[in-house]
């Protein structure tokens, strides 16, 4: 019973309401929360008017935020995770990298992975707040498409809440929100919480204009089967993929030449073997590292055991894929 209540805790946290005038401690607490930035007035004679409350069900944070005065958010290094700023009431003018956006009620801002960002928000500007884990909300992008994404979704910096996919996205924040706010909500329960984390994510990439290219590319290469030779050379990264395959080995164990193969892979997966076979270790690592205890293994042993021979490769490959490092999951898990 303990064990239980343990995993519903690592898996649900909730802060509750957190009102306060001090800049420094609304500074501290939103940067605790979504990402690590600095605060400061955007005009004189200001008063903070601070409210935060916020909770995690596994991959995604959801909160509620505002500050009761004109304030200006500062985000110098880039970002580890995606964000999205709903407004329900009044502006907040936003920049990530090159981009801007304005949200609004009918217009969120999106904040991307890997680049600075900032936020100028208005004193009566309340916002809900979604932060999803970069590596999980890529995985069930993956899952959706029934394919290793080899090749980013292209997200935009606004979202408009007035299509008809984005309106059911919004629903489905509002509800979870008003849940999570419950102190005996059903979303901490691990198994009723998935599925809202794996709704609200999903229900995200729907929204996306680029996904639906996505898809149709995966749908039509699932119209058009692959030669069975290269179904064969598909199964055997899948099922052995710590073995330490070369294209010249995969040609020879399905009977074909290696420059057919490498045709092959091009027309109908987009990428070359030994990049699948990268692509399909890092995702087999990733699995492994996030189930697993700091003490029980190391990420030394667990890159080897998926045919990763040179760490810093193997580390460098996986915060591209997952934007955090091998450490990392296996700490957090």
């Amino acid at each position: 019973m303990a064990a239980t209540a343990k995993i519903a805790e690592s898996y649900f946290s909730r802060r509750e309401t957190v009102c306060t005038e001090q800049l420094s401690a609304a500074e501290h607490l939103a940067s605790e929360i979504f990402t690590p930035h600095r605060l400061r007035f955007s005009g004189r004679g200001q008063r903070l008017n601070a409210r935060l409350s916020a909770a995690r069900i596994g991959a995604v944070t959801i909160g509620y935020l505002r500050y009761g005065a004109d304030v200006e958010l500062v985000n110098s290094t880039a970002l580890d995770d995606y964000h999205i700023n709903v407004p329900l009431t009044s502006h907040a003018d936003s920049w990530c990298g090159s981009a801007t956006a304005q949200a609004t009620p009918t217009q969120a801002a999106v904040f991307l992975p890997g680049r600075p960002a900032g936020i100028k928000w208005a004193a009566d500007c309340g916002q809900l707040c979604v932060k999803f884990s970069r590596a999980d909300l890529e995985l069930e992008l993956e899952g959706l498409l029934g394919r290793p994404a080899i090749r980013p979704l292209n997200i935009t910096h606004s979202m408009n809440l007035t299509a008809d996919s984005s309106r059911a996205w919004l629903a489905l924040l509002s509800i979870l929100y008003r849940e999570v706010s419950r102190p005996e909500s059903i979303v901490q329960h691990p198994m009723t919480g998935r599925h809202f984390e794996h709704l609200l994510m999903h229900g995200f990439l729907l929204a996306q204009p680029h996904y639906q290219a996505m898809a149709l590319a995966a749908a039509d290469q699932q119209a058009a089967p692959p030669p069975k030779v290269l179904r064969t050379a598909l199964d055997l990264i899948e099922e052995h993929p710590e073995r330490s395959w070369t294209t010249t080995d995969l040609a020879r164990e399905v009977g074909i030449g290696v420059r057919a193969l490498q045709e092959s892979f091009r027309r109908h997966v987009g990428v070359p073997p030994l990049t699948y076979l990268r692509e399909v270790r890092l995702i087999r690592a990733h699995a492994e590292l996030a189930a697993s205890s700091e003490g029980a293994v190391t990420v030394a042993r667990v890159a080897m055991k998926w045919g990763f021979g040179h760490l810093g490769r193997f580390s460098a490959d996986y915060r591209r894929k997952f934007g955090v490092t091998p450490q990392h999951t296996l700490r957090a898990s």
